[in-house]
């Protein structure tokens, strides 16, 4: 088969799946005749996802795959809320439906909230009760919640290990099957559990768990292979007994940069899966829930000496990843993970490895991607699902929780489309989590109240102003005129009108980069090209600023703004080509033109 004949391939990562009409144990409410067993909408206004919508948009991606045509899908793993065994039911019901009416195959890799280790581990969850108050379903009795109505223990919320967890997706790539084509794993053809272990030691060398990885190689149609990998690293933990409660670390922070030290067996088997590939001119596609590069346009270092260490930093892989990817013979791998749309690319010497990351279904900018498969290239395409519409059921059900506690849930449910709620979400959680958890507090007091000419005036005072001093400084400069004249001069020769940034707070500001962050190309069509540039004007000062005391409230504003130009003009993260004999990525509009990197591209 020709490249060019070869099916497309649809990629969902991050899925995050839970179904508001399963059965856990719990009576839940009944609303329209059903009995439905929703989470709360106090639970999402303070989580990086969204829960009950999850439902809703898994079946709206594959609706919108299965009218295009495309019969083969991905699933980059976290398919499922948190692992528990109705969950996951729950998504082998979603797709045996519609593999028995469209066709459609699927192939699955484990993401870090679909199996824990080797037995598995509890988990509790709130739902709504009819009043508007909420039970606890949990798997493990023991658990107490003083707000709780009532706790329920339910086997149902169990999250299982391997390889019980992979019981209900056998069919779904884990397993061979009659109609592949190839099927492997690093150990061989037998596709038995007990074939497929490995062994991993604790740090200190003295504890030893014998574990299986769940990674295989499968060629779904003529010419093609993917490469579907287990990055989910379980490290015995110093001094706890096997199957004692803690005994194993979790997966969430460890990925590729773990797998190069307990994993190494999967590297050597990497490169041996490319070498067949090249010799037997298959196409390969690498896939693992992990990304292998950078997805946050290279602000690491920049995050890091604003913020400290923070869960997100902690999971970015190490250079040395790359690396071992690109001397294993991978050139292009896609990861979820993080929910983060964006392209990176790491050269060495010659050669090169392009990590796409995905964006997840349920967190902004809520998306899956499509791979055409081209002779020398890949066409990658980005389809957004935020026309969908928000089911009313939701609302009914959100307002019964929002009259009781009064809740703040911001402009979440002032909107009427998917999109919308994932654009005021994603801004809701800035001042509702990530403000309080991961900035410093003394520069979250500043975003809570200054507005975006304060930050451009800020920009153009000549001595280092101290975060305390700050507030009083602003103050002032409001009232400075020859300050405000030189502001006003500097902003009109950048083509941004002064009066426009009074109506911008920090707080909006700080919004749009997180949106960009996660979003990088997609987020550009919420924001509009008007606040953008007045966004870039005002970095534009902070990036022509020098000051000398790095703790100053200049200089940490100037990482802030820098950060925010490093993910706007990243590599295309849409709609884009991948030369795969070059590793140049290229732009493309909606109906197909090419733009080249340094040609125009964002």
């Amino acid at each position: 088969m020709r490249p060019s004949e070869h099916p497309r391939i649809a990629v969902i990562a991050d899925a995050h799946f839970h179904d508001p009409y399963a059965d856990y144990g719990f009576p839940g409410i009944v609303q329209g005749g059903r009995r439905l067993t929703f989470r709360l909408l106090a639970d999402t206004a303070r989580s990086t996802r969204v829960f009950n919508e999850s439902y809703f948009a898994l079946h709206h991606a594959l609706d919108e795959i299965a009218k295009s045509g495309i019969r083969h899908v991905v699933l980059l793993g976290d398919y499922s809320d948190d692992g528990q065994v109705e969950t996951v039911k729950g998504v082998k019901r979603v797709l045996d439906g519609y593999a028995a009416q469209y066709g459609m195959r699927f192939y699955a890799t484990v993401g870090n909230h679909d199996i824990f280790g080797a037995a598995g581990r509890h988990r509790a969850k709130r739902f709504m009760n009819e009043d508007g108050g909420y039970s606890v379903v949990s798997s493990d009795p023991q658990v107490r919640d003083r707000g709780a109505r009532s706790i329920i223990a339910s086997e149902h919320m169990y999250c299982q290990g391997y390889p019980d967890g992979l019981a209900a997706m056998v069919d779904f790539g884990f397993f061979p099957q009659p109609e592949d084509l190839h099927w492997e794993t690093p150990f061989g053809t037998d596709g038995d559990p007990a074939a497929r272990l490995y062994d991993v030691h604790s740090p200190d060398g003295k504890i030893t768990r014998s574990l299986m990885d769940a990674s295989y190689l499968i060629e779904p149609f003529p010419g093609v292979w993917l490469l579907m990998i287990d990055a989910n690293v379980f490290v015995p933990v110093d001094g706890i007994v096997p199957d004692e409660t803690g005994d194993l670390a979790d997966s969430t922070s460890a990925g590729w940069n773990a797998m190069l030290t307990h994993k190494p067996f999967i590297l050597g088997w990497m490169k041996d899966v490319s070498a067949r590939a090249r010799r037997l001119g298959k196409t390969l596609l690498a896939f693992s829930h992990y990304p292998v590069l950078d997805p946050l346009d290279g602000t690491l270092d920049d995050e890091v000496a604003l913020l400290g260490r923070t869960g997100m930093s902690e999971r970015i892989p190490v250079e040395a990843v790359g690396e071992a990817l690109i001397k294993a013979g991978v050139d292009v791998h896609f990861s979820g993970h993080l929910h983060v749309n964006d392209t990176a690319r790491y050269r060495s010497g010659d050669r090169f490895l392009i990590n796409v990351a995905m964006p997840s279904l349920v967190a902004f900018p809520g998306a899956y991607k499509v791979i055409t498969i081209g002779e020398h290239h890949l066409d990658i395409e980005t389809v957004g699902i935020e026309a969908m519409p928000l089911n009313p059921e939701l609302r009914r059900t959100y307002d019964r929780e929002i009259v009781p506690s009064g809740l703040d849930a911001g402009r979440m449910l002032e909107v009427s489309d998917y999109g919308g709620f994932l654009f005021e979400h994603l801004g809701h959680l800035v001042g509702r989590r990530f403000l309080k958890r991961e900035w410093p507090i003394d520069i979250a007091a500043l975003v809570r109240s200054l507005d975006l000419a304060d930050l451009a005036a800020l920009a153009l005072m000549d001595k280092p102003v101290a975060t305390d001093d700050t507030a009083g400084a602003v103050s002032a400069a409001r009232d400075d005129r020859v300050l405000q004249g030189r502001l006003a001069a500097r902003l009109k020769a950048a083509g941004a009108r002064p009066q426009l940034l009074r109506g911008i707070s920090a707080m909006d500001f700080l919004a749009d980069w997180y949106r960009l962050r996660m979003g990088s190309d997609l987020a550009l069509d919420w924001i509009t090209p008007e606040r953008m540039a007045l966004y870039r004007a005002v970095g534009r000062l902070y990036a022509e600023g020098t000051w000398a005391i790095a703790n100053a409230a200049q200089a940490r504003f100037a990482l802030i703004f820098r950060i925010f130009e490093k993910c706007a003009s990243g590599l295309p993260s849409g709609n884009f080509r991948i030369d795969r004999t070059t590793g140049v990525i290229g732009s493309s509009d909606p109906i197909g033109n090419l733009r080249l990197e340094g040609l125009g591209t964002s």
